[in-house]
């Protein structure tokens, strides 16, 4: 099983290809996420982890693309990004994108309008990551949150800040991978049907 820690920095998740824009102990490839197409072929991952890497891209939707691409048929997108409401989220003046519960409906097709990249995953879990650390009644909030995501976004996240969402996504694509004629779809392009 192959798997990618995209954004490893030092910290990158054992039995995986460690991919960072920086040198690093557990960097097994350096590459600018912004510089499309990744080092890798089509459909080269069973799994790819991106923890506190998407808000740094420039172009998150092209990324994502990028990250659909070198996902097997099947294959598992894990990603932990800053909420917008989070006070981390503006802390890192690197951050150039916020995320909330509907982020990547864009990509799954849950939305009320058609993307060229609706359908591309479906949602298999979505959480709030509100901090829990020490009080089990912080618990309350987050299951709340995740009950009620859009009354929670639009009238508690201020009052009860959540630092952190987690997307898991499963990558929709023909068995056979995406045909491109290049060795490698450019980011941005529609995915196969």
């Amino acid at each position: 099983m192959s798997k990618l820690d995209f954004g490893c920095g030092q910290t990158k998740e054992p039995g995986y290809v460690g991919m960072d824009i920086y040198p690093g102990s557990g960097v097994d490839v350096i590459h600018d996420f912004d510089v499309f197409p990744y080092p890798f072929a089509d459909d080269s991952f069973d799994a790819i982890v991106s923890k506190s890497s998407l808000e740094h891209v420039d172009d998150v939707v092209k990324t994502v693309v990028e990250l659909y691409r070198i996902l097997k048929p099947g294959g598992i997108l894990e990603v932990w990004v800053p909420h917008y409401s989070g006070p981390d989220a503006y802390r890192d003046p690197t951050h150039k994108t916020f995320f909330a519960y509907t982020t990547f409906d864009r990509f799954t097709g849950e939305t009320s309008y058609e993307t060229p990249h609706s359908g591309m995953f479906t949602m298999v879990q979505r959480t709030f990551g509100l901090p829990t650390r020490g009080n089990p009644l912080k618990a309350l909030p987050k299951i709340f949150a995740n009950r009620f995501p859009e009354l929670y976004e639009q009238v508690l996240c201020w009052m009860m800040p959540s630092k952190t969402m987690y997307y898991k996504l499963r990558a929709n694509k023909p068995r056979l991978g995406i045909a491109t004629g290049t060795g490698g779809a450019q980011a941005g392009e529609q995915p196969a049907p």
